[in-house]
């Protein structure tokens, strides 16, 4: 394994994909485990020809010979091994091992945190490492196949986006790893920022804003900019009424739901003064929309507080699984 006291110096620039496209790098790297872990003595020269035969035509050096650089596979007294665990930590822990070998792998990550560019991750990785945008540029888009593969990194429109298992990654098992942009709030009620499930959830609820407010309505809009600066997830309007609408999705936990009950009153307080601003006779609501059953202290809270709290009823949940699983593609 590498030396972490000497630092990112330590790392190598290079990684290579491996056969089988950007999806499917890890179900690769598991053949090659298998089959290292069913010869008790085997040299590299060995797996290259297994690899050769059997994966990747005539081009096993440069792919066999980065698994040992990432340090994915290591030689020891003989013996070749790997050096990423099994079971659920699997993707996990392979991209540990790699980021621990390997420069840029959770900067590009961490820089994807809320949507970055090809140009913006191609800059960062040509000014902090060097990476060429001309004759390198492969190793830019290779280290974004790894994290693909591992589910951490997805593309959505013109941007990649990291997933929220790639959140996780970077709130938990790399805590020095530094935020662009850091959600206080979130953090402190146990939130991890806005992934796909609360992205998804806040544009079924403006699809379907009249069920959820119960009258038609004239406009809907995600993301909602108040004049306090604050952004509101979902607001719909009609002639009579604004309604001011906070989601929760299922990974919501409660301190998460919480903070949800509060910033309902925050909305409501705010557009009302928007409103008496306006001279407008419109009345303003707001609500917290969830997937998940409150707990029995929110219950409480939203009883305190007078929120109005909406749950999806199940076939409105099952059609945003729908939603999801075609997002996830």
């Amino acid at each position: 394994m590498v030396d972490k006291r000497k630092g990112p110096k330590a790392k190598a620039k290079s990684i290579h994909p491996l056969d089988g496209g950007g999806n499917c790098y890890i179900d690769t790297l598991e053949k090659v485990r298998s089959y290292v872990d069913s010869k008790p003595t085997l040299t590299k020269e060995r797996l290259k020809s297994w690899y050769a035969k059997t994966v990747g035509g005539k081009t096993s050096d440069a792919y066999v010979n980065s698994l040992f650089r990432s340090g994915l596979l290591e030689e020891r007294d003989g013996r070749i091994k790997c050096n990423f665990p099994k079971g659920k930590r699997r993707d996990r822990g392979i991209i540990e091992v790699i980021h621990n070998h390997i420069v840029y792998v959770l900067d590009m990550l961490n820089e994807a945190r809320d949507g970055a560019t090809e140009k913006r991750l191609h800059r960062l990785g040509k000014r902090k490492y060097g990476l060429s945008d001309k004759s390198n540029i492969n190793q830019i888009w290779w280290r974004r196949g790894w994290l693909e593969s591992a589910r951490l990194l997805e593309r959505r429109d013109s941007k990649l986006y990291a997933t929220d298992r790639g959140r996780r990654i970077l709130d938990d098992c790399f805590p020095k790893t530094s935020h662009r942009r850091k959600e206080v709030n979130a953090a402190e009620f146990g939130g991890k920022g806005e992934g796909m499930n609360h992205r998804t959830l806040k544009e079924f609820v403006c699809s379907v804003a009249e069920e959820v407010c119960g009258a038609k309505v004239k406009k809907r809009k995600v993301e909602y900019p108040l004049l306090s600066g604050d952004k509101v997830d979902v607001t719909a309007w009609n002639t009579e009424n604004v309604w001011h609408i906070e989601v929760k999705s299922c990974t919501s936990k409660d301190p998460d739901i919480e903070r949800g009950l509060y910033q309902c009153i925050k909305y409501g307080t705010v557009g009302e003064a928007i409103e008496k601003v306006r001279s407008s006779n419109r009345k303003v609501r707001s609500l917290l929309v969830v997937e998940s059953k409150l707990s029995e202290k929110n219950k409480v809270l939203k009883k305190q507080l007078g929120v109005c709290v909406y749950r999806l009823p199940s076939a409105m949940r099952s059609e945003l699984r729908k939603m999801r699983r075609k997002a996830r593609g």
